[in-house]
């Protein structure tokens, strides 16, 4: 992170995950920027000892998902609504207690924000969201 920020690149998310070679791992990092920024983020981190390899994936042909986890407000009345949303929206219901309901959504950026909006009238009490994982197409 430090390289990024020295740079003033807008890092808008970052993901680790474990390859199937467990002696490596993936970092998955979105940037905002143009063209001119995504090449000089690749040249800058290909510099870098512990890095392989550099893959700067094209939007037009990749599977996109982040990871929701939402805490909401719910009374007697309102779990039905919160799991009429959770069903329109194919999340699954992780826990009910008597003040509250843990939902759980992987899907687009777009998705999550539909749904947390969504929620939000209800009272998010947490919110743990992941970066953007992607993975190309071809």
């Amino acid at each position: 992170t430090g390289l990024f920020s020295r740079r003033f690149y807008n890092i808008l998310s970052t993901v680790a995950a474990q390859d199937l070679n467990s002696e490596f791992s993936h970092l998955i990092i979105v940037v905002r920027g143009d063209a001119n920024v995504v090449r000089q983020v690749e040249k800058q981190v290909s510099k870098l000892h512990d890095v392989l390899e550099v893959e700067v994936l094209d939007p037009d042909h990749i599977v996109l998902r982040e990871h929701l986890m939402l805490k909401v407000r719910r009374t007697e009345e309102t779990g039905t609504q919160l799991v009429t949303i959770a069903n329109v929206f194919h999340a699954d219901v992780l826990s009910v207690s008597k003040e509250s309901m843990v939902l759980e959504l992987s899907g687009t950026p777009k998705t999550l924000d539909s749904f947390v909006d969504l929620c939000k009238p209800y009272g998010i009490m947490q919110m743990l969201r992941t970066g953007a994982m992607a993975m190309a197409t071809d």
